[in-house]
């Protein structure tokens, strides 16, 4: 009698509730990107007539919730905002429930070093390692590389943290941005490494015109590597290198600024406010000639301003050159006396005794390096000397080409 009336009020209740609930979710990560779909595990997806259900991902709506049976809803996953736990919420007729814990977005891949730092512009077998993460664990998918916006074809998925790939030929002197593309994301690195022109010292001539943007020339063999153009002429007056290894210079635009050596032009130029057609860095000043003053001076390299350093007159109007040898800073000029170097102070402006130049008189001082203790001298027409500042006299050497800026390069 007991067993019937306890059936008879179960008639009477109905069927028990049906439970909804999240246990796991698989995948249990997703790219921010959103798109994909996961699979979450349950109860109440189903059964017992829910309705449609509806899934919140980190307060972001499911453009689609799909219930494969009442204990597995696949779901396709909205955009997130930022990775790591995202909280799962899951609400039909049955009520609604809520998960922490059982799925997370993932970090985009990160960069954190690319080696080596230099890479030879013409070589095609330096490999490149890429040290950060994201390049395999969670779903990255396939790893695509792309240098200034080209593919690289061999890229290696070491592990989660490393890959490799063949550096393509590029732009001497170009610093390159390398993006590492995949499903979970991109990252970006800037200026990531600097093509070279050579894995050896030497100087830079640079050319106004012609095919060739530079020469590399090593002192040493007398050997030389010519540097491609890639646009029009820039016709630089003056060369400098910064600390980080970037060469910034001055044109007859009267135009100062560090130059993309990708295209070979000036990035952001400033506008001078005075003609300066010889610059050189003594310490981390700029010091120049200015052919409207004809002073020694310092430059602002931001601003482009000019300030004069002393009272004493470089005479004009050629023949302009300025190189410091760690201890002495010279100049260059042409008068009616014939070409002559001077050291001066870079403090005060005081000049030293003249020394005449022997030279021709068709010689014009383009421009004036000192490297490893030896003072190299571009004739603007078509030659490249030594010069000693204590004696004046040039020694030619086997380079040809009109040279209008040096600048020494260092690996």
């Amino acid at each position: 009698m007991t067993r019937l009336l306890a059936l008879v009020a179960l008639a009477a209740c109905g069927s028990p509730p049906t439970t909804l609930d999240i246990v796991s979710a698989s995948p249990a990560f997703a790219p921010l990107v959103g798109g994909t779909t996961t699979r979450l595990t349950g109860t109440g997806f189903l059964d017992g007539d829910p309705g449609g259900n509806r899934v919140l991902i980190a307060s972001r709506e499911a453009p689609l919730a799909r219930a494969i049976d009442d204990a597995t809803l696949e779901v396709v996953l909205p955009p997130g905002e930022q990775p790591g736990d995202a909280e799962v919420v899951v609400f039909n007729d049955h009520g609604n429930v809520r998960a922490t814990g059982i799925f997370r977005y993932s970090e985009p891949p990160t960069i954190v070093s690319i080696e080596p730092a230099d890479v030879v512009f013409t070589s095609t077998s330096t490999v490149v390692t890429v040290t950060g993460s994201g390049f395999l664990d969670e779903g990255a998918g396939e790893v695509n590389v792309v240098i200034d916006g080209v593919l690289v074809s061999d890229v290696s998925v070491l592990d989660d943290t490393t890959l490799t790939f063949t550096a393509p030929q590029g732009a001497a002197l170009g610093r390159p941005d390398v993006d590492v593309i995949d499903d979970r994301g991109t990252a970006t690195k800037r200026r990531a490494f600097r093509y070279t022109p050579s894995d050896r010292e030497g100087l830079l001539l640079f050319m106004p015109f012609g095919v060739d943007f530079a020469l590399f020339y090593d002192p040493t063999d007398h050997s030389t590597i010519p540097i491609p153009r890639t646009q029009a002429p820039a016709q630089f007056s003056s060369v400098v290198r910064d600390d980080a290894g970037d060469y910034w210079g001055s044109d007859r635009s009267r135009r100062f600024g560090r130059i993309d050596m990708r295209t070979q032009q000036i990035a952001t130029p400033s506008q001078l406010t005075a003609w300066l057609p010889a610059i050189v860095r003594v310490g981390d000043r700029y010091l120049a000639i200015s052919r409207n003053v004809q002073r020694l001076g310092e430059l602002d390299p931001l601003t482009g301003a000019f300030r004069p350093i002393g009272t004493h007159v470089i005479t004009c109007c050629s023949s302009y050159g300025l190189a410091f040898d760690g201890e002495t800073l010279y100049y260059t000029s042409r008068s009616n006396l014939g070409q002559a170097i001077t050291p001066i102070d870079p403090i005060t402006g005081v000049a030293g005794t003249r020394v005449p130049i022997v030279t021709p008189p068709s010689f014009h001082v383009g421009d004036m390096r000192f490297y490893k203790g030896v003072l190299y001298v571009a004739d603007r027409s078509n030659a490249l000397s030594t010069l000693d500042p204590a004696t004046g006299v040039l020694t030619p050497l086997p380079v040809s080409g009109a040279f209008s800026a040096i600048e020494p390069f260092e690996p």
